[in-house]
């Protein structure tokens, strides 16, 4: 009985060697040791601006065109169908002179929306424009249009690039936006 007792003490003793062992090691481990493996990267998250998720429905469509026009001609940005309105029509009604900067007397037709412009801009009628020539903060000198429907976005923006009263014609630059994305990503669901 006694042989049985010393044998049990051997090993309660052996089992609390191994355990206080195990609980030394793991508060004692080297900065340099990882304990669990790595976990994935967190998705990132920007607080500033809204982020939209890249999925295989989105569909991004960019144009960007250089059109250039002499006072009193006009171009169709997009073609328009017989016996309706124009689809995107610019006219170049005439060129400023007497400012420092070159400046265009511009006017828009876009499908009957009304478009907005910058600061530097001076709106005279319904779509029709005294543009400057662009600086350095393009959206204070541009026309544009900025529409946002559920799941689709267009946008538009017309520039002055240059204005020559000697051969009276003006550059424009006509850059157009339509962006389509899912409603739902696997993330919102």
């Amino acid at each position: 009985m006694e042989y049985v007792l010393q044998q049990l003490w051997l090993v309660i003793g052996l089992s609390a060697f191994i355990v206080g062992a195990l609980y030394w090691r793991r508060q004692h481990t080297p900065a340099t040791a990882t304990r669990t493996p790595a976990r994935a990267p967190a998705p990132i998250v920007y607080r500033d601006s809204p982020t939209v998720r890249v999925a295989d429905a989105q569909r991004v469509d960019r144009t960007r065109k250089l059109v250039r026009l002499r006072a009193g001609e006009t171009v169709d940005v997009l073609p328009s169908v017989a016996g309706l309105p124009p689809r995107f029509r610019l006219a170049c009604k005439s060129i400023v002179d007497g400012s420092d900067l070159e400046a265009a007397h511009i006017s828009v037709e876009f499908s009957g929306a009304q478009l907005s412009c910058g600061p530097l801009v001076h709106e005279t009628a319904f779509n029709e424009f005294v543009v400057p020539r662009a600086s350095r903060d393009q959206h204070r000198s541009s026309v544009f249009y900025y529409h946002e429907h559920g799941e689709s976005l267009e946008f538009m923006r017309i520039r002055l690039k240059s204005a020559d009263p000697a051969s009276g014609q003006v550059e424009l630059e006509v850059m157009q936006l339509h962006g389509h994305w899912p409603a739902q990503t696997g993330a919102d669901e």
